[in-house]
């Protein structure tokens, strides 16, 4: 017998809880680096599996990205660090397509949206950090940072409970520290009523933009 179609997509804004957590005051949303082209045109050695392979119908139609506006300081600069967003977040509409066992998310794929997400603060940050400086906000500390890029060197990850799809679910990477040339996340894996499906301790590190 044939697989049953996938249910119809649906917007992340017009699903009440995803518009809650989006419209919250202060947040601002964003559109993963995943799903960006610049001038209309893509790179074809970076981001295919989540502009490509996976952004259909059956498998992860919809995804959107959102954080807290930064804290700005009484002096009215931004804080002294160069990492100026406590965390960020994208939601996902995960369908059929990423199934693995028995109607259940793949664990490989949620795997794979932790480290998207991971990125997408470090590439959002990266964005909000080039604002600021247009703005005369930068601290002294940041002085060097835009010319760094970034590469996963390490996830732990725990898989807690299934991910039974068509489901959607909201990734939150929350920078833990930095030390050198790493940095630190905790990165977890919800669903609509705060359900932790899957949490990670994730370890990016820097390297000179062009060395990679």
């Amino acid at each position: 017998m044939p697989d049953a179609p996938a249910p119809d997509p649906v917007k992340l804004k017009d699903v009440p809880w995803c518009a809650a957590l989006i419209h919250a005051p202060g947040t601002i949303t964003f559109i993963p680096q995943s799903h960006v082209t610049q001038d209309g045109t893509e790179v074809s050695s970076q981001d295919q599996l989540f502009r490509r392979t996976l952004r259909n119908d059956e498998a992860i139609p919809d995804c959107l990205g959102f954080y807290q506006d930064p804290q700005i300081l009484s002096d009215g600069t931004a804080s002294d660090s160069p990492f100026l967003l406590s965390s960020s977040s994208i939601m996902f509409d995960l369908r059929p397509g990423v199934n693995g066992f028995n109607g259940t998310a793949h664990g490989g794929l949620i795997a794979a949206l932790m480290d998207e997400s991971m990125g997408a603060y470090l590439y959002t940050n990266d964005r909000v950090y080039k604002q600021k400086k247009a703005e005369g906000l930068l601290p002294v500390a940041s002085k060097g940072f835009e010319d760094l890029g970034f590469a996963t060197s390490r996830m732990d990850i725990r898989l807690l409970k299934p991910i039974r799809t068509p489901q959607i679910v909201v990734v939150t990477s929350r920078l833990a520290e930095t030390d050198g040339r790493k940095v630190r996340f905790s990165v977890d894996v919800k669903g609509k009523e705060g359900k932790v499906y899957a949490t990670c301790d994730g370890t990016w590190v820097s390297f000179a933009r062009g060395r990679l």
